[in-house]
């Protein structure tokens, strides 16, 4: 297959969707398929990818980790065309998912889509929720003009379906557990270079530090953890407009270690014993099965795709959205206090995480897109005569 992927952000950008699709661009050129990316100019720092057209982007002043690519778009068009794919997937939908799939639409193009991140529940954060019903008007009118649109987590296809939205197919996640895992050997060096001895109880939180994640909600929580258990240890991976504020709230007990990749993320979740998540906004939750494959139970609220991840009382302990924080210190509390529970909870995690290849999950997707391209009219007859 000859496929377009188009995104609005991509590596070296740390999140879930560019891991998402790194996973995707693997997985489709280990089978032999053809890949081209369309994303942000992210400058020298991207490196250099014969697969990728990079666009003239400006960041965003209130979100500055995102880049909004700037039309006008003629010149990815034209990239389109000569690359000729067989399937466009966009999978963001600001300037340049716009673009590509009105361009698309115009040349007949198959195209999909994925839906990947709440942005109605963004639109409260950053102080534009009046705007909440035309974001709502637009994203129904731009997937449904897809061929299929692919959701992590079956709560957020369900409200997906209740607001108007077509043909969603569930599209979950996988994590790498050869990668992410219990051993790794670099635990005790994160934990040194912290300086914390091995039998401390580590909380371990990764992802961007920000108010749509629901961060506050953590914080009052750990307070309260850390007062009543003052030889906790709390671990931050990541970075964002919030964590000025926590790391005052915080204090001495918790550490700030910015974005990590690779190796030394997989070692930083390592060095942790359990993961705190609060966030409200997940469509799915990479971080949470990342967590779940080294070997930590989770801590969450049951929102979003996180709720479907972890299995309160097996896999974690889930606390209610409306609930206040005293109930999700309570959880941790009793995890920290019962090492037993905790090891049984950490085994199954772990035993879960095992169960979610990334693979298997793009092997399913790729299916999707030869059944698609199977059944155009037209396709069976040309490929047997060999066009």
């Amino acid at each position: 297959m000859r496929v377009t992927i188009v995104t609005e952000t991509y590596f070296p950008q740390v999140n879930g969707v560019s891991r998402t699709l790194g996973e995707l661009v693997r997985h489709l050129t280990e089978s032999g398929d053809q890949v081209q990316l369309i994303h942000p100019d992210y400058g020298p720092a991207a490196g250099h990818d014969a697969r990728a057209h990079r666009v003239r982007s400006a960041i965003l002043p209130f979100y500055k980790e995102l880049y909004l690519p700037l039309p006008p778009f003629g010149s990815v068009h034209r990239a389109i065309a000569s690359f000729a794919p067989e399937l466009i997937h966009i999978a963001t939908e600001a300037t340049l998912g716009l673009s590509v799939l009105r361009f698309a639409m115009r040349k007949r193009l198959p195209v999909v889509s994925s839906f990947h991140t709440n942005f109605d529940q963004y639109s409260t954060h950053y102080r534009v929720g009046w705007a909440r019903g035309a974001i709502w008007r637009y994203l129904r009118w731009f997937h449904n003009r897809t061929r299929e649109t692919y959701v992590p987590s079956l709560a957020t296809i369900h409200e997906l379906e209740r607001l108007g939205f077509e043909r969603l197919v569930l599209w979950k996640r996988g994590v790498d557990c050869a990668l992410f895992r219990p051993d790794r050997a670099g635990r005790l060096q994160v934990r040194r270079a912290l300086g914390w001895a091995p039998e401390d109880v580590v909380i371990g939180y990764v992802s961007r530090i920000a108010a749509e994640k629901n961060v506050d909600h953590l914080a009052a929580a750990l307070a309260i953890v850390t007062s009543r258990r003052p030889e906790v240890r709390v671990l931050f991976v990541g970075d964002g407009p919030s964590r000025p504020a926590l790391e005052r709230r915080l204090g001495s007990v918790a550490r700030f270690v910015g974005y990590r990749k690779g190796e030394d993320l997989a070692d930083h979740y390592g060095a942790a014993d359990l993961f705190a998540f609060t966030s409200l906004t997940e469509t799915f939750g990479n971080v949470v099965l990342e967590a779940m494959a080294s070997g930590l139970p989770v801590v969450a609220l049951r929102a979003g795709g996180v709720g479907e991840t972890v299995q309160s009382g097996t896999t974690g302990l889930l606390a209610e959205p409306s609930e206040p924080p005293q109930r999700l210190a309570d959880a941790l509390l009793s995890l920290i206090d019962q090492p037993d529970q905790r090891q049984r909870m950490a085994a199954a995690a772990r035993l879960y995480a095992l169960s979610q290849s990334w693979d298997a999950i793009m092997g399913g997707l790729r299916r999707r897109y030869q059944d698609l391209l199977d059944a155009q009219p037209g396709r069976l007859a040309a490929d047997r005569s060999g066009r």
